[in-house]
């Protein structure tokens, strides 16, 4: 059977997903750290009554909040993909099936 839909194609959307699903993940843990650091912070700068050297720790959360939203975009635009690459390789071979019972039923 000849496929019009590339293997390789799908097998790329494959690992870009696995490889966007990586990415999601150590954003997510990132994010998570940062925020209970600054979680931590907050609560001994309450105590202290001391709230500036938490800026720091907010721009750090803020940038890692930039990544995970980016990382998380960029799992969604992946696997979106995927789904679109498989779905045209699964109609693909749909109609290349239906053309070869269609020969057979004409001859």
């Amino acid at each position: 059977m000849t496929s019009l839909v590339c293997l390789d194609a799908l097998r790329e959307a494959i690992a870009e997903v696995e490889r966007a699903q990586i990415r999601y993940r150590e954003a997510s843990y990132a994010l998570a750290s940062v925020r209970e650091k600054l979680d931590e912070a907050v609560d001994e700068a309450y105590g202290q009554q001391s709230f500036v050297p938490l800026g720091n720790l907010f721009d750090e959360e803020e940038a890692m909040l930039a990544v995970y939203e980016q990382a998380k975009a960029h799992l969604i635009s992946a696997e979106a993909r995927w789904r679109n690459v498989g779905a045209a390789l699964a109609y693909e071979k749909e109609q290349m099936l239906a053309g070869r019972l269609l020969s057979k039923w004409l001859n």
